[in-house]
C-alpha cells in the first residue's frame, strides 16, 4: 500500500467532520472517495495533503508517518494535489505554470521557476514542454492560464501536479464544471497517467459515470464515516450506498 489512513478524526467546533477513518490505497491503483456533500471528503484530502491537521489518528505514505510533515515535505516525498476550486497562477502562461510545479526539482527556487523563465535551464523547460505535450496542451504553452477554457485549466492543474514527479496524485473533483467531452478527455488522461507512468490516483468526484468507469476501488463516506468499500459493481449494488448517495436509479 502506498497510503494508509489510520483512525483519522477531525472536529470543527461541535461538528465531527471525520470519525475514525480507516482505509488504504494500493500502489498503482485508481482509488475513488465518494459520498454526499458534507461527507468529509475534501476535509480528508486536506488532511492527507497537510493543509488541515487531524485531531487524532495517523497517515502513512510509503510506510512513513506524515502527520507532522508540512505540505512541501509531503510534496518532496512524492505526493501531489489538485483542488476543487482551480488554483492556477492565472497571470502566468501555461508553460510557466508547469515550470512552477517543478520548483522542487530546480535549485534556483520558486521565484525563478515561475517568473524568471529566461533563468531556467533548458532541461527544466524541455521537461515542462514534454508534460504539456503529454496532456495535449503544448499548443497553448504561451497562453495566459486564466484565459483557457475550464476544461483545459483542469488539465493544466494535472500537468502541474505531474511536474512535481509524484508517486501519488490527489484529485479533488477534477471534473467539476466540465462538459461530457472534457470529462471524457480527463478520464482518458487519468487512466493514461496510471497505466503509462505507474502513478497512483486518489480521486474525489461526484460524476459517477467517471468514477465507475476508471476506479479499481471505491471508498464511500457519509457523515464523516466510512460506510462501504469495494469494487465499482459492488458499490453500485450496496443498499447503504444507494440509500445515502447513489439513489435507486
Amino acid at each position: 500500500m502506498i497510503l494508509d489512513i489510520k483512525n483519522v478524526s477531525k472536529n470543527f467546533g461541535g461538528i465531527k467532520a471525520l470519525k475514525n477513518i480507516n482505509f488504504s490505497v494500493k500502489k498503482g491503483s485508481i482509488h475513488a472517495l465518494i459520498g454526499p456533500n458534507g461527507a468529509g471528503k475534501t476535509t480528508l484530502m486536506n488532511i492527507i495533503s497537510g493543509i488541515e491537521k487531524m485531531d487524532s489518528g495517523d497517515i502513512y505514505f510509503k510506510g512513513f508517518s506524515i502527520k507532522d510533515k508540512p505540505p512541501y515535505k509531503r510534496a518532496e516525498m512524492g505526493l501531489a494535489r489538485t483542488f476543487q476550486n482551480l488554483e492556477l497562477f492565472g497571470n502566468l502562461t501555461v508553460l510557466e505554470n508547469v515550470i512552477v510545479g517543478m520548483y522542487l526539482k530546480n535549485q534556483r527556487g520558486f521565484l525563478s521557476s515561475g517568473i524568471m523563465l529566461r533563468g531556467i535551464n533548458r532541461e527544466i523547460v524541455d521537461k515542462s514542454l514534454s508534460i504539456l505535450e503529454y496532456i495535449k496542451l503544448s499548443h497553448r504553452q504561451k497562453e495566459i492560464a486564466k484565459n483557457l477554457p475550464v476544461g483545459e485549466q483542469r488539465l493544466l492543474e494535472v500537468g502541474r501536479a505531474l511536474a512535481t514527479e509524484p508517486e501519488l496524485i490527489l484529485l479533488d473533483e477534477p471534473a467539476a464544471g466540465l462538459n461530457m467531452r472534457e470529462t471524457k478527455n480527463l478520464s482518458q488522461l487519468i487512466q493514461k497517467i496510471r497505466d503509462e507512468k505507474g502513478i497512483t490516483i486518489l480521486i474525489v468526484e461526484h460524476d459517477m459515470e467517471l468514477v465507475m468507469g476508471i476506479s479499481d476501488l471505491i471508498t464511500v463516506l457519509n457523515f464523516g464515516e466510512v460506510i462501504a468499500e469495494g469494487e465499482p459493481l459492488m458499490i453500485q449494488k450496496n443498499p447503504h450506498v444507494i440509500s445515502a448517495y447513489l439513489g435507486e436509479d
